[in-house]
């Protein structure tokens, strides 16, 4: 979850937003098949700014994408536009990443079970 925690903090950092600034968190993959928002958060693989309402499990997207282009001449249109619009973003070479990494290390407060 550091790593997680960590690329969500250095994004949003070169954004110059919040995590309460987000709309809506997209969890996919097996994430959002095994963990549940509250836990999420509480284990600090995602900010406990977002209200929890804004966080959506959406299952295997990359499947899920596959298929569409595979199908479907708009969506593989769609799909090249939004490659377009995307930045790549090397986390390892920024140089705060490293110890946002070490920080995002450490469960929050209050992580604990007991």
């Amino acid at each position: 979850s550091g790593a997680i925690r960590a690329g969500i903090a250095i994004l949003l950092k070169r954004a110059g937003l919040s995590p309460a600034d987000l709309d809506t968190v997209l969890l996919a993959g097996a994430f959002g098949n095994f963990i549940r928002r509250s836990n999420a958060q509480r284990i600090g693989l995602l900010p406990g700014e977002v209200p929890r309402q804004r966080i959506r499990f959406v299952g295997n997207t990359s499947l899920a994408g596959a298929r569409w282009t595979a199908i479907s001449v708009a969506a593989r249109q769609q799909a090249h536009c939004l490659a377009r619009q995307t930045e790549h973003v090397d986390l390892s070479s920024d140089p705060d990443f490293h110890a946002t990494f070490a920080r995002s290390m450490i469960f929050p407060q209050g992580a604990s079970s007991s």
